[in-house]
């Protein structure tokens, strides 16, 4: 899946007409399914090498060509056959160049190579000459790559001109790998015109993120945040650019730089400049002119680019989750540790949780529910309202969801028992408005620099040798990176409550300003590091499973603030684990009536009483009687608020 997900890039023609040029040669392929007269090639790929044919006959599954807008092209596909095609070198029929001494000449061409990688295996396509014949090749371009078919690319054979019997060719190669392949169309051999020609594309507002290191195009970013202005400046024309102008307003700045060059036939610039962020929508156009200092070039129109962000700033009392399906099985997965690290280094409202899959670290009951919401690995879920995310991606939808107003507020204590190893976590909700619905409370464990000895603690890593891009330190590290080597954060231990929630953990009606609060209790094992671990109380709402807001902290945590969810009534039950029976001790601060509920862990109530006017402390009896071993929810509301604990009945 993910060579798939390498190669689903934007494919679109980029085109430029040329004219005044005068033609000596061409071939469209049009004329059958074989290579043209006088056309060889060399090859070992066991499907042929080279082949003739339409866009769709020539594509796989990973490599999708698009189409040129004409009928047939030229193409070798190293996905579809997974083949040796280490050299598939293609050979154009010998030219007599005698006629054209003292000429420009170029061999151009339409052309979709997107020079990719896979595995760390990077491939190559690249132009070659030749005077004897074939007997021997002189290296004239290493063709880079772009994801979209180029018309015109090629380069410059101004040296061979005058020359009796001169051979062109391109090879591809795989470098022994799996890659992908490369296509061409409308070859030609011109004498170039004069024209001056200049485009601007991929032109965007980017966020540079040092960790990985790259660009990546965000829907919204902070006001006052510093993004870049990034895209590419192309010749698609024969004259040399030298210079131009980049102009950058914004309907209130207007900002003009001068760039210098040596931008030849179909080479390019990419620039890259800073943007303050403003508050609110952002459209910026860019303008490329003053071409070699003497104006426009021949079309203005494919000069000028737009691009947009809205600024947004952070609200107040909000925390996003971000929850990453991991392994140490998958070679992709050092981004998501990257990422997380990164937002975790970078927000303190970011909470991630790394769900872990079929490795040492794997917590059935949290990562069932979150492989099944995701489609690959690595992926992740933000607040469970957006799915199957690309941890390279989890930074644009926290700041999208960081710019969401919070319907509730959450606050929490830990109280931490050394002798029991008991965590007993009392999470306090305030809701801010109106909310009326099903709503669950969650609580998850995680624990950071955990580390094993096995061989399976090792992580496998697809970013080994830089084949596949820097990915903060991994490229540097091995294929499989030891155990010994191996620092793995944010790691999910525990999700208390269920991935969904208790059921009937929090009220269902809750005008605004309505608080509750719920207690959750967990035994940490003796292996775990509790000075590295935290606990995340999560309030989900059940109809849709968005997480509706979040804490973390350290355990222990004393919540300093003011507690309105327990101001009128407090609970505990004891002992708990129940065998037999218990008492469930009420603490009210004034006279209320109370309503005391026992849910069971499908949200079924079992038990529910009420009691009028009563006041000060009270000691209730609870027997078993014949319910079920399994857990079980106390709710006890009174004067208009909630409180709830998780208590075992185990015999």
């Amino acid at each position: 899946m993910l060579k798939k997900l390498l190669f689903a890039v934007a494919m679109v023609v980029f085109a430029t007409a040329l004219n005044a040029q005068t033609v000596i040669w061409s071939e469209d392929f049009e004329s059958g399914t074989t290579l043209p007269a006088g056309w060889t090639q060399q090859t070992a790929a066991t499907d042929g090498g080279w082949k003739v044919g339409t866009n769709t006959a020539l594509s796989s599954t990973s490599f999708p060509i698009p189409n040129n807008g004409s009928g047939n092209i030229l193409g070798t596909n190293d996905d579809k056959c997974n083949c040796n095609k280490l050299n598939d070198l293609v050979i154009l029929p010998p030219f007599d160049l005698t006629a054209q001494a003292g000429e420009k000449l170029f061999l151009i061409y339409d052309l979709f190579f997107a020079k990719l990688s896979y595995q760390g295996v990077i491939e190559n396509l690249d132009g070659f000459a030749s005077t004897d014949g074939g007997a021997n090749w002189i290296p004239l371009k290493a063709i880079k790559g772009r994801s979209f078919w180029v018309n015109p690319s090629g380069f410059e054979v101004t040296d061979y001109a005058g020359m009796a019997n001169v051979l062109f060719a391109l090879k591809y190669s795989d470098n022994g790998g799996w890659l992908y392949g490369a296509a061409i169309d409308n070859v030609k051999l011109v004498i170039p015109d004069d024209v001056v020609k200049t485009n601007v594309a991929a032109v965007g507002l980017s966020r540079y993120i040092d960790a990985v290191p790259t660009y990546f195009e965000y829907a919204k970013f902070w006001t006052g945040g510093e993004m870049y202005l990034t895209g590419t400046v192309n010749n698609p024309g024969f004259v040399n650019v030298t210079s131009f102008d980049i102009v950058v307003s914004n309907g209130t700045t207007t900002t003009t730089e001068t760039v210098t060059v040596d931008m030849p036939f179909d080479e390019s610039y990419d620039f890259e400049l800073p943007y303050t962020v403003a508050q609110g929508v952002n459209d910026v156009q860019i303008t490329i002119g003053n071409i070699n200092g003497a104006g426009d070039d021949n079309d203005p129109s494919d000069n000028v680019a737009n691009a947009g962000v809205e600024g947004v700033t952070p609200v107040a009392g909000r925390k996003v989750i971000g929850e990453e399906a991991t392994g140490t099985w998958c070679q992709w997965c050092p981004r998501g540790a990257v990422m997380m690290d990164f937002l975790t280094e970078n927000y303190d409202n970011f909470i991630g949780i790394a769900v872990h899959n079929a490795d040492p670290m794997v917590v059935a009951a949290y990562d069932g529910p979150v492989s099944a919401a995701v489609g690959g690995y690595p992926s992740g879920l933000i607040d469970r309202a957006y799915g199957d995310v690309d941890p390279l991606e989890f930074e644009d939808y926290f700041i999208d969801r960081m710019s969401q107003e919070p319907v509730v507020a959450i606050n929490q204590n830990v109280d931490w028992d050394a002798t029991t190893r008991t965590a007993t976590v009392t999470s306090y909700f305030k809701f801010l408005e109106e909310m009326n619905g099903d709503f669950r409370v969650a609580v998850a464990f995680t624990e950071d620099d955990v580390t094993g000895t096995a061989s399976t603690w090792g992580q496998k890593n697809a970013y080994s040798g830089g084949g596949n891009g820097p990915m903060g330190g991994y490229e540097n590290l091995p294929t499989t990176v030891p155990a010994s080597q191996m620092v793995y954060n944010h790691v999910a231990r525990a999700i208390v409550g269920s991935f969904n929630g208790a059921a009937n953990s929090a009220p269902a009606t809750n005008p605004a300003g309505t608080v509750f609060s719920y207690q959750t209790t967990y035994t940490v094992p003796n292996a775990y590091d509790v000075t590295q671990m935290h606990a995340v109380t999560m309030l989900i709402n059940n109809a849709g499973g968005e997480i509706l807001n979040a804490e973390a902290t350290s355990i222990p945590n004393i919540f300093t603030g003011v507690k309105d969810a327990n101001s009128a009534v407090s609970v505990k039950m004891f002992p708990n684990p129940v065998v037999d029976e218990a008492t469930i001790k009420l603490n009210l601060t004034e006279t209320s009536d109370v309503m005391v509920r026992i849910v069971d862990a499908m949200g079924k109530v079992v038990v529910e009483r009420n009691y009028s006017n009563i006041s000060g402390e009270q000691r209730l009896p609870f027997r078993v009687g014949d319910m079920a071993t399994g857990a079980y929810v106390l709710s006890v509301t009174a004067g208009g608020q909630t409180v709830a604990q998780t208590f075992v009945i185990s015999r």
